[in-house]
């Protein structure tokens, strides 16, 4: 990554510089979903390549959030976290809702930081890996002067 993201506590809010024009959020999207794997799952046993945005949604959510900028939304799904993003643009982007089927509605959202995302040493090291694998094909896919400034 070219930049540091400050680590904020749980009650405070950031919105990143959104750097969209780099790579499209179609073009992220398949990066991220060909990315996922068992390893970057919150729930491992549970991932299933038959259901692979299965626990993907906070790793997802942080990457949409290094290109795309916006806010980390967060709700409860049977007690359990679900993440996605709050664009600058105020579109919101859910790239793993497809995990709890196709009659999934999220409940009351709320806002949770990047720090508070990130507080969590398991979250830290499958965001790292999904970031990496997702970057690599982002590579080969994109002009490497866009994504130096990604």
């Amino acid at each position: 990554m070219s930049r540091t993201k400050p680590a904020l506590g749980p009650r405070e809010r950031m919105t990143y510089p959104s750097p969209s024009t780099l790579v499209s959020p179609i073009v992220l999207r398949d990066a991220i979903r060909q990315a996922w794997v068992r390893e970057t799952s919150a729930d491992p046993s549970g991932w299933t390549e038959a259901n692979p945005a299965w626990g993907q949604c906070a790793v997802t959510a942080l990457i949409v959030q290094d290109f795309l900028g916006g806010e980390l939304l967060r709700c409860e799904v049977n007690s359990t976290s679900h993440y996605w993003n709050k664009l600058s643009s105020g579109d919101e982007l859910d790239l793993t809702s497809h995990q709890f089927g196709p009659q999934f509605r999220p409940g009351r959202s709320e806002l949770r930081s990047r720090g508070y995302v990130l507080g969590f040493a398991d979250t830290v090291t499958r965001y790292q890996r999904l970031s990496r694998s997702v970057r690599r094909m982002l590579r080969r896919w994109v002009p490497t002067t866009a994504m130096d400034h990604a």
